[in-house]
């Protein structure tokens, strides 16, 4: 494993980490990051709209906020490569040799933005035999063809070749019954078939060992990923029913507000929506361009120089109707270009001798720009008389990150290692913006927000104790943090400043790694403590005497996390082909001080919106709704705007979760053999949106996997049969508020002893797919 930047028996490192093997990854099915998280307890994704991706959680920490200006707290490592934005995480799975899980912070070794822990992944090299391998799936559930090609093998004693690809097609999985209300904006067409589209993924690898001591791997990588509707987002909660109070039908008819495998979202009328991207249809495109060069060479016997030279440019386009509406198209919708690029160098020295004292040092550089071009069009067809474009602008975000880290470690004797470590890190941040409040024609305000710099330290101690060849003891304390940066859901207002900070972690882990019963079984176990100031969590909030969303990052006060990790792996020699496994996490996850977090839609006094009273404005349309103090602004009309959430659960934090599997393989003729997997998930009710409220939750639920595959020809060709969640459970780690009732619209009122016309808002979420059957054939050439 390479925990620590370097090639180490999982025994010894003082990690809390899940490994997936090639051979798992294939068995499993495993495609995407989605797949990871049912083999690894502890971890939970969340798909978000737009150019936001993937929102990943260790542990119940991780990014929640519909930004993508933030960075997650779980770090993606894909070939070297240290990845932070979200639409990373959509970069698809195919000829992986390992996958690493790694829990806990991670700051020493892999820098800023890993608090709460790193996905590392390592895709195929070349081998010393040439190989080919043509895979053809088909999903029956989303009509799903994958198909995968892989050519790789020497070009000479020192140069290896591999190059891969896939290709994918879906229809979509899931089942779109929006009936168009044309005279309010709707498009008359409907995509029935919800979620489909096309994607491609090429990588090519060359490895070269021109002497025993110098090795380079070059990676390149390309995505092409085109989503038609976007993220499947569908109504799960509606407290005041489904009748808008001004008499437009925003809702379906039927519409059930529950997460099944129907939903419900109309395409824009362009002639409603002036300058609507796409002809009106809601969709996602994503590029990406990325690769690692790697260079080790053995500067003398007993020490190597590492070079991991990176570069990611990611390109997005997307549009949805702001509330995905299922009849008349919404008040609002958004489109917007989104694009990354960042050139990163690290260099490492790391020592092996075979004395006592030992080290790592090393160096880290990151050049990063983010551009954000954003609309916020009106429909026209409703008559309230708006502007085409409500707001339009753009973002400019630099980033200028340098670090240097490094580690000591010392044997006082053979089964004894104390390591002391530390990570200095340097960055800033600005953000240059231009927004028209008239339309694409301008004129354009410029708005410079403050500059953002961080100066950090990330110390680490260490103490990993050998006791035997088959058990080791360890212990951790830690500290890390995550950038501060600016938002960039909507274009900025004069006056507005946009940033947050910061996010740091301090704790520590003690744990236990053993091989028992004539190493038939492997223990991997650890009792860990963190607290976490200035998390950076999304907050969803209406602005006064409108019910348009305000969602923001902010930094929450404290949180404290504690838990255990546990995972088991039993080998019986008696039974050849048997592999059970076990992983459990219990996980306490609550903010020890929240105050001041913004009102849900509609929450009213008695609700807990009973903090920061503000006088309300006197062109609000609904001016009685409201309370009055003679302590409070003299007596003048005021709502509360804040709550207290101190002792909330952290989003997508549940108490409990297990993994149970088992595997077989067994000998069924002349080099054939047959194949069994099956495991299953439990999950405990877990948060999924910022607020108290209990439609917030996600109730408990159980998946249940299973495979079956044969394997002939000595090993060149298979036929597998996968079924994934035959429960058919569908599941969200991933909601936000928004309210239909008002639909965008005046009616919604918070902090008021009564609420507003438009209600409470309902609870809009991106579930996970429900029961899927594939067949793969794998032939090798």
């Amino acid at each position: 494993m390479t925990a620590r930047k370097r090639q180490e028996s999982i025994l010894n490192v003082p990690v809390v980490e899940t490994v997936i093997s090639q051979d798992q990854i294939q068995q499993q099915g495993v495609t995407s990051l989605t797949d990871v998280s049912s083999l690894a307890p502890g971890l939970l994704l969340g798909e978000a709209p737009l150019e936001i991706g993937t929102q990943v959680s260790i542990r119940g920490i991780g990014t929640t906020s519909l930004d993508p200006g933030i960075d997650q707290s779980v770090s993606l490592n894909l070939d070297g490569l240290q990845l932070s934005n979200g639409m990373a995480y959509s970069v698809g799975l195919f000829d992986m040799a390992q996958i690493e899980v790694l829990k806990g912070p991670q700051a020493l070794f892999f820098g800023k933005n890993s608090p709460a822990g790193v996905i590392s992944i390592r895709t195929a090299d070349p081998g010393d035999t040439r190989e080919g391998i043509v895979r053809v799936s088909h999903d029956f559930e989303a009509g799903q063809w994958r198909g995968e090609m892989i050519l790789s093998g020497p070009l000479s004693d020192t140069l290896g070749v591999r190059v891969a690809g896939s290709y994918s097609h879906s229809d979509g999985y899931f089942r779109n019954h929006a009936v168009p209300a044309t005279q309010f904006g709707a498009a008359p067409d409907v995509s029935r078939e919800f979620g489909g589209g096309e994607t491609v993924y090429l990588r090519g690898t060359v490895l070269f060992k021109p002497t025993s001591d110098l090795t380079a791997r070059l990676k390149m990588n390309y995505t092409r990923d085109d989503v038609d509707g976007g993220a499947p987002f569908q109504l799960a909660s509606c407290p005041d029913g489904t009748v808008n109070y001004l008499g437009i039908p925003f809702f379906a008819p039927g519409e059930d507000c529950k997460g099944d495998r129907v939903l419900n979202v109309v395409n824009l009328d362009p002639v409603a929506f002036p300058g609507v991207m796409n002809g009106g249809r809601p969709f996602t495109n994503i590029r990406q361009k990325f690769g690692t060069l790697e260079l080790d060479y053995n500067v003398a016997p007993q020490l190597a120089l590492t070079s991991v030279t990176g570069y990611y440019k990611l390109r997005t386009a997307a549009m949805i109707g702001g509330t995905y509406n299922g009849q008349a198209a919404a008040f609002v919708a958004a489109q917007k270009s989104f694009t990354r690029r960042e050139i990163t160098q690290e260099l490492r020295l790391n020592s092996d001798y075979a004395g006592p004292l030992n080290f790592t040092l090393g160096g880290f550089y990151q050049d990063g720009k983010m551009f954000n071009d954003i609309d916020l069009l009106t429909n026209q067809a409703l008559g309230f008389g708006t502007a085409p474009v409500l707001l339009t602008g753009t973002q400019d975000v630099r980033i200028k990150s340098a670090s240097g880290f490094g580690q000591l470690r010392y044997k006082p004797w053979s089964r004894l290692e104390i390591a002391v470590g530390a990570r200095y890190t340097d960055e800033r941040r600005n953000d240059h913006a231009l927004t028209s409040f008239t339309g694409f024609a301008g004129p354009y305000v410029a708005i410079r927000p403050p500059n953002i710099s961080s100066k950090r330290w990330s110390p680490e101690l260490t103490l990993t104790y050998t006791a035997t060849d088959d058990l080791t003891i360890f212990g951790s304390l830690k500290q890390g943090y995550k950038s501060g940066s600016y938002n960039l859901i909507i274009p900025l207002v004069p006056g507005q400043d946009n940033s947050f900070g910061d996010e740091r972690v301090r704790g520590g882990e003690i744990g236990v790694k053993a091989r028992l019963a004539d190493r038939q079984v492997f223990v991997n176990s650890a009792f860990y403590y963190y607290n976490y100031s200035g998390l950076q969590v999304g907050v969803n909030e209406a602005t006064e005497g409108t019910g348009i969303p305000l969602l923001r990052t902010v930094n929450a006060g404290t949180a404290r996390i504690y838990g255990v990790d546990f995972d088991m792996t039993y080998q019986p020699l008696p039974v050849p082909g048997l592999k059970i496994n076990a992983a459990i996490n219990w996980n306490h996850a609550r903010f020890t001080s929240f105050v001041g977090a913004p009102c849900y839609g509609g929450q009213t006094i008695a609700e807990g919106c009973n903090l920061l009273p503000a006088p309300v404005s006197t062109t609000d349309p609904f001016p009685a709704i409201s309370f009055t103090d003679p302590n409070v602004f003299g007596g003048a009309p005021s709502r509360y705007t804040s709550q207290d959430l101190t002792g909330l659960p952290l989003t997508r934090a549940p108490d409990w979760q297990v993994n149970l599997g088992a595997s077989y393989e067994m000998a069924v003729g002349n080099g054939t053999e047959l194949k069994f997997g099956t495991n299953g998930q439990y999950t405990s009710r877990l948060l999924t949106d910022l607020g108290p409220r209990a439609d917030f939750y996600q109730n408990e639920f159980i998946k249940l996997n299973a495979n079956v595959a044969l394997e002939g020809g000595d090993g060149l060709w298979e036929a597998a049969l996968i079924a994934n969640n035959i429960t058919n459970q569908y599941t969200t780690a991933n909601c936000t508020n928004l309210n239909y009732a008002g639909a965008n619209l005046p009616g919604v009122v918070s902090g008021a002893p009564t609420q507003g016309p438009g209600g409470s808002d309902e609870v809009h979420c991106t579930f996970d797919r429900g029961r899927e059957i594939t067949l793969r054939l794998t032939l090798h050439i």
